[in-house]
């Protein structure tokens, strides 16, 4: 019993706790678990949120080893704001200077993924990315004709399979899935199924579920 308390205590990071919530300038609105490593620039804004974010939770519960690092980096003037989302454990955020990441509430981002900002990126409410998912909206290089960096905007209740790429200027329409191991490039319209590398439209009129909304649906 002894054992168990103190790993309980190691699991939550309360210095992660302390700076997030100072900078959001709301007590208690984040919790914080496992390794997490924070780089905030004095000038970085993290908005307040409405409901708690949970950062560094094991979303692939064992699967996911205990030391993985979740990594949040965010440069002058990055805004962020994680209202009531959760954040994986070893999920690295990038949020490069002057660059805008919001996730909605109720969202999650599943552990080992990656999201780097260097313009903005914006993911709605409800929206369940899955493991091993990269979302970038800045070449990082030029090639072809610029822009080399656009927004992304994900909207409300989209699915996003394993291992996706989801690269800059796309729009992914509200309630639409992204089968595992696409490359989208392109923007699509509300619920559609794409997949592919590029990814293709496969199928419009989609709509998807949790198993959290069946049991409401049954109750």
């Amino acid at each position: 019993m002894i054992c168990r308390s103190i790993r309980r205590g190691l699991d939550v990071n309360w210095l992660a706790q302390l700076y997030l919530n100072r900078y959001a300038g709301k007590a208690g609105m984040f919790v914080c678990r496992g390794r997490i490593q924070l780089s905030l620039s004095s000038e970085t804004i993290i908005q307040p949120n409405d409901a708690v974010c949970y950062i560094g939770i094991a979303l692939l519960g064992k699967s996911t080893p205990r030391n993985d690092t979740t990594v949040i980096n965010c440069g002058s003037q990055a805004v962020i704001s994680l209202n009531g989302a959760t954040i994986g454990r070893g999920v690295k955020l990038s949020v490069g200077d002057s660059a805008y990441l919001s996730i909605g509430s109720n969202s999650y981002i599943t552990d080992s993924s990656r999201i780097a900002a260097q313009n903005s990126i914006t993911i709605g409410k409800n929206c369940a990315i899955s493991f091993g998912v990269t979302i970038i909206d800045d070449d990082g290089h030029g090639f072809g004709l610029p822009p080399y960096s656009a927004p992304i905007v994900i909207e409300d209740n989209v699915w996003i399979g394993c291992n996706v790429t989801i690269l800059k200027g796309v729009t992914i329409g509200e309630g639409s899935v992204v089968a595992a191991g696409a490359v989208v490039n392109k923007s699509c319209p509300p619920h559609s199924l794409i997949g592919g590398v590029p990814a293709q439209i496969i199928k419009e009129g989609v709509n998807w579920t949790d198993k959290s909304k069946l049991e409401q649906s049954i109750i």
